[in-house]
């Protein structure tokens, strides 16, 4: 038996959807990891808004929001990399830590989506278990004016260190390791932010204020990390703790950087995990499940790295090497 020849050939998309197909991969041939990443965070959060809108305000422009900014993104990557400019060329590799408060106060507005109440009795109830009593509450033997001070610095070195890291990689010809410090960041933000809606806990500042003393503002940080509380914190964002999660990051990639300086800064991020709980902003479980956070996502992170971006990872890994063989 023989088969015709028209049932021998495979058939071939059309013309015109094949050239579609071209184009959709041209969009995103310049994207990295953390491109993808930030992209699929927006969709996310946007798909979260269109179908669990249940109180939130102007949800409709939210959700637009959220995909107009990534079809700018996808355009914006496009012309960056086209175009030799050093100022495009830094926001197109900087652009994600510019949107992190943004994205941060969007899930503000979808905290209670999924659960109109509160987890935090469960984390009060764990630090009771874990530490005999609310830390909170019994830190306040430590108080003096110039330890707050020192912890409202501490607490406040968190807008500094996660740029400067940045800035320090990008301005010292650390790109290799500047991108993949964003991915990292990135990718430990992201995972925070999506769990709040689903662990929805406030602070302690807030359910165990009746338990604090009240206190003077002791000082300039003291006032500044105030007026930041009281303007851009968010409601139920307590567990896990983004602002040490952040931080940890930093201090990892300041020690891949420079050895040296990962010690000097060592006691800062020390300082800053133990400020969370002393200015009654975090539980005691908080810090601590941000630290096995970054336990389990840095790893994560490195094998996307691995799989997805060998050439980049290697180039850092082989700089590494030959640092550590120089000391």
């Amino acid at each position: 038996m023989y088969l015709r020849e028209s049932e021998t050939e495979v058939a071939e998309p059309p013309i015109h959807q094949a050239d579609a197909r071209k184009g959709l991969r041209a969009l995103f041939v310049h994207f990295r990891l953390v491109d993808y990443l930030t992209c699929g965070y927006l969709a996310v959060v946007g798909l979260l808004i269109l179908f669990f809108h249940r109180g939130v305000p102007f949800w409709p422009y939210l959700v637009l929001a959220n995909a107009a900014t990534i079809a700018f993104l996808v355009g914006f990557i496009n012309l960056a990399e086209r175009r030799r400019s050093k100022v495009l060329r830094f926001f197109r590799d900087a652009y994600p830590i510019f949107l992190y408060t943004f994205m941060f106060k969007e899930i503000s507005l979808i905290i209670n989506v999924f659960f109109p109440f509160w987890f935090e009795q469960h984390l009060i109830n764990l630090d009771r278990v874990l530490f005999g009593g609310q830390p909170t509450v019994w830190v306040q033997r430590l108080y003096r004016p110039w330890l707050t001070e020192y912890m409202a610095f501490a607490y406040w070195s968190y807008y500094i260190l996660l740029p400067l890291t940045a800035l320090v990689l990008y301005f010292r010809k650390k790109r290799a390791l500047f991108h993949s410090y964003v991915f990292h960041l990135s990718l430990t933000l992201y995972v925070c932010y999506l769990s709040y809606p689903f662990l929805t806990a406030r602070g302690p500042h807030e359910t165990l204020a009746h338990l604090h003393l009240s206190r003077e503002t002791v000082g300039f940080f003291d006032q500044f990390v105030r007026v930041i509380q009281e303007n851009a914190a968010i409601s139920g964002a307590a567990f896990p703790s983004s602002h040490v999660t952040a931080v940890i990051i930093s201090w990892i990639f300041l020690f891949r950087w420079n050895r040296l300086v990962g010690w000097i800064t060592l006691p800062l991020i020390l300082s800053l995990g133990f400020s969370v709980v002393y200015l009654q902003y975090h539980y005691a479980v908080d810090p601590l499940a941000a630290v096995l956070l970054v336990a389990l996502l840095y790893p994560f992170g490195l094998y996307l790295e691995r799989r997805f971006s060998p050439a980049t990872l290697s180039q850092i890994e082989s700089k590494e090497v030959r640092s550590a063989t120089k000391l």
